[in-house]
């Protein structure tokens, strides 16, 4: 590989928001971790955003000074266009569509896959027992079976963002127990002026994330409807279902210890992960979700129904298994806000241990260091 660049091709469908994008994990993760700190000297990285509009024509753009294609629709062209491009290897986050890897001519082409939040079917199984608002599927079995065929033919390197996913990754694609599955966390910027022994948090409770059917933010707002001694935060927007997650969270408008911020970002998003005590999440399913890791940078604790790879347990409560709308089990969530509030000794020494934890794993230095070494490897 002596004297040019590695060429990286980043399979994504979405970038935070440029070019229409949904604002989902993914695409963030991709745009302001991947794109920002993993291209250098020895590394180029080019973003690949699914099919264009046109048939014969790749479409260019820029954003964030890297380059997003869209790839013609037909596959002959596509091929053709990925031929030309010549990837040294592939870079997927999940694997959301099949056209890249569908359209590669070459058959020793090699993926590296992070899986992010596999979902076989049982996973669905349990989002569907949330009536209030039914999400909709993407469960796609010609993908899970590409990505397995890929994997017979030793094409497939598996990277994991939390230990607890490997099971529904081999169950998903249907790979061997003993499969491979390296470690790869996803990193968080750290602010490394934030002391948080001498930091005076407020008794503030945030919800962090899009308002949507599987994250069931209507929990978090009866939570705050029985707890109005505490401030209550909802720190996201409504990007889907608009009407009737609208008509749900209409109702909680008026309480006077909950304030609905939109969607926030940057700086001001971590004034509120600051001074927070506690970061609540009630969704029916997640992987590890990027506000977990956030929330500890800043010493603030995890309430969740959810406990990947035992974070929550460590770093706050883990209530339990929630299914359901979850109204009958709001009183878990009180209960368990009160206990971490109340014993402020013990809130202390988690707050001071959680930062520590996010230091160690998840600083984007060894996030570069691990990718770059693990991307060299498969070369």
């Amino acid at each position: 590989m002596t004297g040019k660049k590695i060429k990286v091709g980043l399979i994504v469908d979405e970038f935070f928001g440029a070019l229409n994008t949904r604002f989902g994990g993914y695409g963030y993760l991709a745009r302001y971790y991947m794109a920002k700190y993993l291209p250098n000297e020895e590394f180029e990285f080019d973003i690949l955003l699914g099919k264009g509009k046109s048939h014969f024509f790749a479409e260019k753009y820029t954003a964030d000074g890297v380059n997003l294609y869209k790839l013609p629709r037909r596959n002959w062209f596509a091929k053709q266009w990925l031929k030309k491009k010549n990837y040294d290897l592939y870079f997927s986050v999940e694997l959301t569509y099949e056209h890249v890897i569908k359209n590669e001519p070459d058959p020793n082409k090699k993926l590296i896959l992070w899986v992010q939040d596999p979902r076989p079917m049982y996973e669905w199984d349990e989002i569907f027992t949330v009536k209030l608002i039914s999400e909709t599927s993407y469960y796609n079995q010609r993908i899970y079976d590409l990505v397995h065929d890929w994997y017979k033919q030793d094409r497939v390197k598996f990277v994991t963002q939390a230990r607890c996913l490997n099971q529904k990754a081999i169950d998903l694609y249907n790979l061997d127990p003993d499969v491979d599955i390296t470690f790869l966390p996803n990193p968080i910027d750290i602010d490394y002026n934030f002391d948080v022994t001498t930091f005076h948090k407020k008794n503030n409770i945030v919800f962090l994330g899009r308002i949507a059917s599987v994250k069931r933010g209507w929990m978090f707002c009866e939570i705050a409807k029985k707890m109005p001694q505490y401030n209550f935060f909802v720190l996201g927007k409504i990007f889907r279902d608009d009407d009737k997650n609208h008509e749900i969270m209409k109702e909680y408008e008026n309480i006077p210890n909950l304030h609905f911020t939109g969607h926030v970002e940057g700086e001001e998003k971590n004034k509120y992960l600051r001074e927070a005590k506690i970061l609540v999440n009630t969704s029916i399913h997640e992987a590890l979700p990027v506000s977990f890791l956030e929330a500890l940078s800043f010493g603030t604790l995890l309430v969740s129904n959810r406990n990947p790879d035992e974070l929550t347990s460590k770093f706050g409560i883990d209530v339990g298994e929630v299914l359901g709308d979850g109204f009958d089990k709001v009183d878990l969530f009180v209960d368990a806000i009160d206990k971490l509030i109340t014993g402020e000794e013990n809130r202390k020494k988690l707050s001071v241990e959680a930062v520590e934890y996010i230091k160690t794993y998840h600083s984007v230095d060894k996030f570069v260091s691990d990718t770059h070494t693990i991307i060299r490897n498969e070369l």
